[in-house]
Order: structure tokens, then C-alpha cells, then sequence
């Protein structure tokens, strides 16, 4: 029998142009050679399995190639070609593993070799793999040989961790970055190493395995010998999926129909079924959040060549992308985001996965009590105009509410009989939060229309209201009994601070602390803009400060302490007159 040979080395590349995937890289390797323009190290960087040491070995081959072709490709005739494509038997090509090789002693040792100009040929090819895997110290050691070597010696390192090598090393070489291979490239060839195998794969079956390759060929080429191994020269879609251990597509397509017509219930039993098979709920939950990122890209034409798939499934990715809104697709994207983030804290990763699915086939609904969407500010002024009520009615109407409006005395009151008197609406007790975000509106007092500023509804259009120290109040007020759970800390900061209006556009704030000076601070875009449209006037302003008569300290010294027992007790001031007290 003879000696097996897996695809991944019999398929190898033996030139530029049968380089799969990186068409740049290649012809400029090419070029240079036609021209003559070899530096001393090229450093090629890039994921697993897409073609460096491929392409080091091809250049290698190539410019000791004693009749190239005009290309820029070896001939494959010559003696060193020859030699070349024999296991690398040619005396002019080292290469060397750095992840086994990678002291001060290993790089002196291929210092001294370099000295030793090539047997026959023109160059001397160090290949050095893995080169992030070099101590520092091995780094650099390697600088100056790497940066002055000998006219016929070049290095070409590879690497798939780029951002470990160090600087020095990079300025000191020529970078090539090799990209991931695409799935219809990885499908082409696999299509062709099959056809000279004698292999019957279906197309679907391929385009899993391009997919399960994430982009390398070698991969690629391995999970293909794997399943050819397992289907017995047959490779199908079925028997790859269930080599692979892979989630069919069509769970996806049918996961996302039922999350779309809301059937709950059908959506938990096939979650039930997936985890029935042996799957990870995260296995299901990565899948869907792929499957709905590309359905958002197939509902634009322009993002379509983001989709890599094939041309059957693109149709059907655009076909179930037509149903969905794009909310739905944001939404969902993020609930299965947030889940995937969670999995592996859970100590409930059924019931995290099951709640995914739940919200995802919500999350097409503007509702708040999901508390996925945070409720808009609905503003009061867009609901019915406004109405003056005495301070005393509103004392009387808003505080059973639990809202955290200061009662107002008659003493207050008649102190106040002079300034204009508070735009309120009459509205019933308790229901000042409801009337705000859920009612549809609220009728004005019909009796109440005097005053210049009854029954004028709160308007952009309208000129500026007068800026009152009650009115200012009572939207002050009616702001922080609005804000969301959330956002309870604002709220009670703001029923501890009263507004005082200061000009005709101006009001401050005194704030007990400055923690509380500071979250006001924070919140001031949110309240400016209500209490603008509240009094119709957009220049409204509003300053922060902090009272300085709330503030004490509370941390104080024992002399501290003993300083105010003494200003509040007079017999104490006279036991310390007449014993000279000291503390102890």
C-alpha cells in the first residue's frame, strides 16, 4: 500500500499562480524577482493556514532558479528546482522553527551559518516560522544580522501574531499581510482536489466546510479528507453537518420565522431539540446571532457582497430578510449578543437561552414593560393646555401622588399674592404620572380663563410664558415625577432642590453637596430641553450652585468637637475658665 498523503501537503502550491487567495502578494513577490529588487527580509504575517510558508518556499525556489521564466515563476527543470520540490533537499534553504529554537545560543548558531556563502545558487534562504515565539533577547541578538546580512543571504520570517515582534525587528523588514482566504475560493478548489480524488461532494457540504475552515486552506483541506473518511467518497451536506457537529441552516431559517409570527412555544421545542442532540445552547445562540447579522446585511443591496455564502443561499437569506423589519434585526442582534456575553456566568443556561428567545420574538414591540426600551419623555404640553390653580389646590391635588412638591403654607401663600400664580392642570390626585405618559389628554378647567396665561397651550410658537418661581416649580417638579426607575438617584436630588428664577431666562439651583450639584450637572441637557418647551422659551438657562449654609462636615476633629461643646454650653465655658480643662 502506499504511503498516504493528506491533501493539505500534496496539494501544496508549487507556484505563484497556484497561490489560492492572495493575487497582490503574489505578483509583487513576482515582480521583484523580474526586476531584481530582493530585499534582505521580507516578513509575511497573517491567520493560519492561508499560504505564508507556501509562498516563502516558492520565493525561495524561485530566485535560485537558474532559468526563470519571464514571469517571474521558476522553471521547474533545473537542477535546483528539482531538488527543491524533493522534501526541500536543497542546500540552500534552511528552515528553522522558532517556537523549539528560540534562545541567544539558537540565533548565534544561525549567525555563524550565515557567514558560509551558498555551495551552489545564488542565495541563501533562511525560512524561520512562528518568529513572535523568539525571546527579547533572541530578538536582539538577530537585529544586526538582520538589518546588514550578506548579499546572499535573506531572511523571510512568518508569523501569525504580528503585534508581538518587536519594532526594531519590523523596520527592519518588508511586510506582506496575507488576508483570509473567501469561502468561494476555498469551495473552487476544494471542487477540484475532489475531481481529482475521485470524490462526489455536493456543493452545500463544500460551503460548510469553507465555512468551518474560517478561512484557512489548510483547515479546509483537513476537514475534507475528515469527511470524505467518514461519508466513504460521498461527501453530502447531511453526513458533513453531522461529522462536524454543526447546526443545520434550516434551524436557523425556521428559528427566525417562528420568532417572527411569535410562536413562543415552537421556538422553546426546537431550542428543546437542538439540546437533545448534544448541542451547546451557546452553539445555537452564536449561530442565530450570525444568521440574523446576515439577514440585516441581505436587505441592502449595497451590503450584499458582505454575505458569504453561495448564490442559493444568498436567494434565501434575501427571501426571509424581506419579512423582517430592521428593528427587529437590531433588537434581536443585541439579545443574542447580551446572552452569548452572559453564557458562561449562567448558572441557569437554559433558561438564560430560553429568555433570549423569548425577548427576540418581542422585540418588535415599542412597549416599555420588557425594559428593553427605555421610555420616552412625553412631555405634558403636548397633552392639553395649561391651566392656573392656586398654590394651595396644587399642594393640596399633588402631594397624596407621592411627588415631592413642598407644601405650601397659607403664610407662603399670601406672600406670594403679588406674583403671577402657577400654570397647573386640574388634574386628580395621583394620576399626575399617568396623565403625562398614558393619557391621551386632559381638558382644561373651563372656568378658569382670566388671566393671560389661562388657556394658552405651551407652544414652541408661542412667545415666552413668564418665568415664576411657582411654575418653575411645578415643572421642575412634574420632570423628576416622569424619569424612569433608573433614574430614581436624579429624582431625589431634584425633589431636595428648589429652583429660584433669577431673570426672565434664568433660574438656579442650589444643590445641598456638591455629589448633588454633580449629577444635576449631568442631567441639565434633559431638564434644559423639557423646561424650555414648558416656557416656550429656548434660551432658558440654569445655574448650578451649592448651598453653603446646608453643608456641614461631618467628620470633625476631637478639638472640633470640643470647640462646639463649648459655643453651646456657656456652664462648660465657665468650668474651663476656672480649671484650665485640657483634653486627654
Amino acid at each position: 500500500m502506499e504511503d498516504y498523503i493528506v491533501s493539505a501537503r500534496k496539494y501544496r502550491p508549487l507556484t505563484f499562480d497556484s497561490v489560492i487567495g492572495q493575487k497582490a502578494l503574489t505578483t509583487t513577490l513576482k515582480n521583484a524577482i523580474r526586476q531584481g529588487k530582493l530585499a534582505n527580509a521580507y516578513l509575511f504575517c497573517g491567520p493560519r493556514g492561508v499560504g505564508k510558508t507556501t509562498c516563502a518556499r516558492i520565493f525561495a525556489k524561485t530566485i535560485n532558479c537558474t532559468n526563470p521564466r519571464p514571469d517571474g515563476e521558476a522553471c521547474g527543470e533545473c537542477e535546483s528546482c528539482r531538488s527543491f520540490n524533493e522534501e526541500l533537499r536543497s542546500y540552500n534553504v534552511f528552515e528553522l522553527d522558532a517556537a523549539s529554537n528560540n534562545s541567544v545560543d539558537d540565533i548565534r548558531n544561525l549567525t555563524e551559518q550565515v557567514r558560509i556563502p551558498p555551495m551552489n545558487g545564488k542565495y541563501k534562504v533562511y525560512v524561520i516560522d512562528e518568529v513572535h515565539m523568539l525571546s527579547q533577547q533572541a530578538f536582539n541578538a538577530f537585529l544586526k544580522t538582520l538589518e546588514e546580512p550578506p548579499h546572499y543571504a535573506i531572511f523571510i520570517l512568518a508569523t501569525t501574531e504580528k503585534h508581538k515582534i518587536l519594532p526594531t525587528i519590523l523596520s527592519r523588514c518588508q511586510t506582506y499581510d496575507f488576508n483570509r482566504i473567501t469561502n468561494a475560493d476555498i469551495v473552487e478548489h476544494l471542487k477540484s482536489v475532489a475531481q481529482k480524488e475521485g470524490i462526489e461532494a455536493e456543493d452545500r457540504a463544500l460551503a460548510v466546510i469553507a465555512e468551518k475552515a474560517d478561512g484557512g486552506m489548510r483547515d479546509a483541506l483537513s476537514i475534507f479528507d475528515q469527511t470524505a473518511s467518514y461519508t466513504h467518497g460521498s461527501v453530502t451536506y447531511d453526513k458533513t453537518i453531522e461529522n462536524l457537529g454543526i447546526i443545520d441552516s434550516d434551524c436557523y431559517f425556521r428559528l427566525t420565522d417562528m420568532l417572527l409570527e411569535k410562536r413562543i412555544p415552537d421556538s422553546l421545542l426546537l431550542l428543546d431539540s437542538v439540546l437533545s442532540r448534544g448541542f451547546d445552547g451557546s452553539h445555537l445562540i452564536g449561530g442565530l446571532m450570525l444568521h440574523m447579522r446576515n439577514l440585516l446585511v441581505s436587505k441592502e443591496a449595497s451590503t450584499l457582497p458582505l454575505l458569504n455564502a453561495s448564490d442559493e443561499m444568498k436567494e434565501r437569506y434575501r427571501e426571509q430578510a424581506a419579512k423582517c423589519q430592521v428593528k427587529f434585526l437590531y433588537r434581536s442582534l443585541k439579545i443574542c449578543n447580551d446572552c452569548d456575553l452572559n453564557y458562561r456566568i449562567s448558572k441557569n443556561k437554559r433558561l438564560l437561552v430560553e429568555l433570549a428567545l423569548i425577548q427576540a420574538a418581542q422585540s418588535d414591540e415599542d412597549d416599555d414593560s420588557s425594559g428593553r426600551k427605555p421610555g420616552k419623555l412625553k412631555p405634558l404640553f403636548h397633552r392639553f393646555k395649561s391651566v392656573q390653580a392656586p398654590a394651595e389646590n396644587r399642594r393640596q391635588e399633588l402631594t397624596p401622588a407621592g411627588t415631592c412638591i413642598p407644601a405650601v403654607t397659607k403664610t407662603e401663600a399670601a406672600a406670594k399674592t403679588a406674583a403671577p400664580k402657577a400654570s397647573a392642570p386640574n388634574v386628580k390626585a395621583g394620576s399626575l404620572f399617568t396623565s403625562i405618559f398614558h393619557s391621551p389628554a386632559a381638558a382644561p378647567n373651563p372656568k378658569d380663563t382670566g388671566s393671560a396665561q389661562a388657556s394658552a397651550p405651551v407652544d414652541d410658537k408661542l412667545s415666552a410664558k413668564p418665568l415664576t418661581d411657582d411654575q418653575l416649580q411645578y415643572y421642575w417638579t412634574e420632570f423628576a415625577a416622569g424619569l424612569q426607575r433608573e433614574d430614581s438617584p436624579l429624582k431625589n436630588r431634584m425633589c431636595n432642590c428648589k429652583p429660584q428664577a433669577v431673570t426672565a431666562s434664568s433660574f438656579k439651583i442650589l444643590a445641598g453637596n456638591a455629589m448633588m450639584a454633580q449629577e444635576i450637572e449631568a442631567a441639565k441637557p434633559r431638564i434644559l430641553a423639557y423646561l424650555r418647551k414648558a416656557f416656550s422659551n429656548p434660551s432658558l438657562e440654569m445655574e448650578i450652585e451649592t448651598d453653603r449654609e446646608r453643608h456641614v462636615e461631618h467628620i470633625l476633629s476631637r478639638d472640633q468637637q470640643y470647640a462646639r461643646m463649648k459655643d453651646s454650653s456657656p456652664a462648660l465655658q465657665e468650668l474651663d475658665r476656672i480649671f484650665s480643662l485640657e483634653l486627654r
